[in-house]
């Protein structure tokens, strides 16, 4: 992201001590992880200057001080712990593009009468995530354009986003929630576009959706996934890995079967169930797309779901999949205006 904004000599000490914090289990000597290291610290130098409510002080946790049972996830879904129930709009939206004998105005007359949405999907249409050269203002018009099955896509992936609406932000601050996740969506998309492989709208929704199972395992097993932050703050350890040590599984299987329960498709339940597994989601290009994007959202310091540690990716990973430190500068400047539309839009959500 080309800026030429001057940045004091104090704020860029700072983002470089917050970033050599993240970048703890990284080997910085690789191109790929010294490149992104050196994006990130002016990506956060940026964002101290202009959102510095962003960076307050986390709540102190105590490490656990009992060892929990491993709990099987499968039960967990089965159980009477209450799980976030879906939209009315998804439901019907689900109704409309199963039945063969629904159109694609059917689909635009209910997405139309949840207006929240509706804005929503109209302001994405018209930002840089799709650079259409005409204004697109209904519903209507936005389906024929971008097609049936992306904008299901989306309008079925953006209408969970006010599900989690209540948790304390002392758990989990669903801003920074929110923010990182959709910086990965976009950063995936972008990814799809660039490399021409898989489908940007599904790419988007399942970097939107990947982390779905942070704030769900927060619900329905508390204690444990509050012991799981606090190990991997005080420990510097990966999120997931330290789910594993207290839940016995870890957000993204738990994100995975949420996603199959809700009958969404396939590709985007696998994207989510293995954004934290490199071999699997090799498999599928928005897997894939989603598992760079989530690292290269953290390591540009964008919002977060509790967790803020950068995961050792080797050089030849990058590179097999055409992530060269020159590609890597390319899709920076090119993320700038998308990213800065995508949070303005956020911004409009939450108000």
């Amino acid at each position: 992201m080309t800026d030429t904004t001057f940045i004091p000599e104090e704020i860029m000490l700072k983002a470089t001590a917050l970033m050599e914090d993240r970048f703890t289990r990284t080997d910085r000597e690789q191109p790929v992880m010294a490149t992104l290291f050196e994006l990130g610290v002016t990506h956060v130098a940026h964002d101290l200057m202009e959102n510095p409510e962003l960076y307050k002080p986390q709540p102190q946790l105590d490490m656990p001080k009992k060892k929990f049972d491993p709990v099987d996830p499968i039960s967990l879904m089965r159980s009477e712990v209450k799980l976030p129930s879906l939209p009315q709009v998804f439901i019907e939206m689900r109704q409309v593009i199963n039945d063969p004998a629904s159109s694609a105005s059917d689909l635009a007359k209910v997405i139309s009468r949840d207006t929240a949405l509706s804005a929503f999907l109209l302001r994405m249409v018209n930002s840089a995530f799709y650079s259409f050269p005409a204004q697109i203002d209904t519903i209507s018009r936005a389906v024929a354009v971008i097609g049936t099955n992306q904008l299901s896509t989306l309008a079925m992936g953006t209408s969970v986003m006010d599900m989690f609406k209540g948790l304390p932000a002392d758990i989990i601050d669903l801003e920074l929630f929110w923010r990182h996740s959709f910086a990965c969506g976009i950063i995936a998309s972008q990814l799809s576009k660039k490399f021409k492989q898989g489908t940007p709208e599904k790419c988007f929704v399942a970097g939107l959706l990947h982390d779905i199972g942070r704030p769900v395992l927060m619900m329905a097993l508390p204690e444990q996934a509050i012991a799981a932050t606090a190990i991997s703050r005080h420990k510097k350890a990966l999120m997931f890995k330290a789910e594993r040590v207290t839940c016995g599984f870890d957000h993204s299987e738990l994100g995975g079967m949420l996603l199959r329960k809700w009958n969404l498709p396939f590709t985007l339940v696998n994207a989510v169930l293995n954004h934290h597994n490199p071999a699997k989601a090799a498999k599928s290009p928005e897997a894939l797309y989603v598992y760079f994007a989530n690292i290269i959202a953290k390591t540009m310091g964008i919002g977060g779901s509790g967790d803020f540690f950068i995961r050792n990716v080797k050089n030849e990973r990058w590179e097999k999949n055409g992530l060269t430190p020159d590609k890597l500068r390319e899709l920076d400047a090119e993320l700038g205006p998308v990213l800065d539309d995508a949070f303005s839009i956020l911004k409009n959500l939450a108000a």
